[in-house]
C-alpha cells in the first residue's frame, strides 16, 4: 500500500497519524509489528498499476540441515529436504535478518538459536527468537542465513544482511533487486 496525503480516506485504513519532525502530517502502515514511516505525499502507481514504495520478491527457504543428512540418505533413495517458497516477501532495508513468520519456521524444522534477540517494532522493544540454519535462494543466488521469528500475520522479510550476502541492492526507481556487482554474485573478503 502506496503512502496517501493526510486526511484522504485510506489513511483510516493505514492506521494512526502522527506529526513529523517538519510538522507534517505522516501515515504509519503497520505490517504485523513493523512498521514503514512515509512522508506525506500523494499515491504513486507503476504502469502494471502496481503501489510503489514496496519489492516484493519470490524466495525459497530450505532447511539446511536437510543438505547435510540428505548425501548419506540419498544413496538410499530417501532424501527429504524441507523446502518453501514464498512468492510476496518484502524486501525491507530497515530490518536486519530474514524473517519469517512462525508457521515458516515450523513448517522447515528449524532450529532455535538458545538465546532470543531484542527487536524494535511499532510495539517497542520485543523478544524475537532466532534459528539457525535456512538457506535462502533469490534469483539463483543462495546462501545459509540465521532467521527471525515474526508473528505469523506478519509478512516473510528479507533484511540487509541477506541482501548484503546475496550481492543484491534494491533499484529504488523500479522496486527490484539488482545485482550489486551486475550479473555476477562476488563475494568481498579481507
Amino acid at each position: 500500500m502506496a503512502c496517501v496525503a493526510a486526511g484522504a480516506i485510506r489513511a483510516k485504513e493505514m492506521g494512526r497519524l502522527r506529526r513529523g519532525a517538519a510538522g507534517r502530517t505522516m501515515d504509519v502502515e503497520r505490517l504485523g509489528e513493523t512498521m514503514r514511516t512515509c512522508a506525506e505525499k500523494p499515491a504513486r502507481t507503476k504502469a502494471n498499476g502496481a503501489d510503489m514504495g514496496h519489492a516484493l520478491v519470490t524466495i525459497k527457504v530450505e532447511n539446511v540441515a536437510d543438505w547435510m543428512t540428505a548425501g548419506a540418505k540419498q544413496a538410499r533413495g530417501k532424501a527429504r529436504i524441507r523446502t518453501i517458497i514464498i512468492p510476496d516477501a518484502l524486501v525491507d532495508t530497515g530490518t536486519t535478518y530474514l524473517c519469517l513468520p512462525s508457521r515458516y519456521i515450523k513448517q522447515l524444522g528449524l532450529k532455535p538459536f538458545p538465546r532470543t534477540i531484542s527487536a524494535t517494532t511499532v510495539a517497542g522493544v520485543v523478544e524475537r527468537r532466532l534459528y539457525g540454519g535456512a538457506v535462502l535462494t533469490i534469483e539463483g543466488r543462495s546462501d545459509v542465513f540465521a532467521v527471525a521469528e515474526l508473528p505469523d500475520e506478519a509478512p516473510a522479510l528479507v533484511g540487509v544482511i541477506p541482501l548484503e550476502g546475496l550481492d543484491f541492492i534494491v533499484d529504488p526507481t523500479t522496486q527490484t533487486l539488482m545485482g550489486k556487482h551486475g550479473a555476477k554474485r562476488m563475494m568481498l573478503m579481507c
